[in-house]
């Protein structure tokens, strides 16, 4: 049987979080570094409470743009069809949706930051089951 054994100390360990930061499609750098202090000073303050320390923005370059699909402004397929529009009872709205380019529908983009943050780990360490016995599947190798 294996098992797992636990050590007293609670040893730090920096993790990687990504988050978010919408701006305009056509923002200042000054409007993106403002919004970018404004959305890490909040994970900060929501994270702290949790236990998690800022330890500094990651080196890697953000990621984006990514677009902003708006969560209302898509249609629904009426159920059955309807007597007044040329939709037929098998018409499926989600068609007309795929082919449209929904990042054109906002002019707001997102682009992805990711924070290294630090927080006590419980440590652990395995101990190898007895000859013969299989190794466990969520052992990695």
């Amino acid at each position: 049987m294996p098992s797992v054994i636990v050590r007293p100390e609670a040893e730090h360990q920096v993790y990687p979080l990504t988050f978010h930061v919408r701006l305009p499609a056509r923002a200042s750098a000054d409007l993106a570094q403002h919004r970018l202090q404004w959305s890490l000073e909040r994970m900060i303050g929501r994270l702290h409470t949790q236990g998690w320390t800022f330890v500094r923005l990651s080196h890697r370059p953000p990621r984006g743009p990514l677009p902003v699909v708006p969560v209302k402004g898509f249609p629904r397929r009426p159920p059955g069809g309807n007597a007044r529009t040329p939709l037929g009872p098998h018409d499926d709205a989600l068609s007309r949706v795929t082919t449209f380019e929904a990042h054109l529908l906002t002019d707001e983009v997102d682009w992805e930051y990711c924070a290294l943050f630090e927080r006590p780990a419980i440590a652990t360490a395995y101990e190898a089951p007895e000859k013969g016995a299989p190794q466990p599947p969520w052992l990695k190798h």
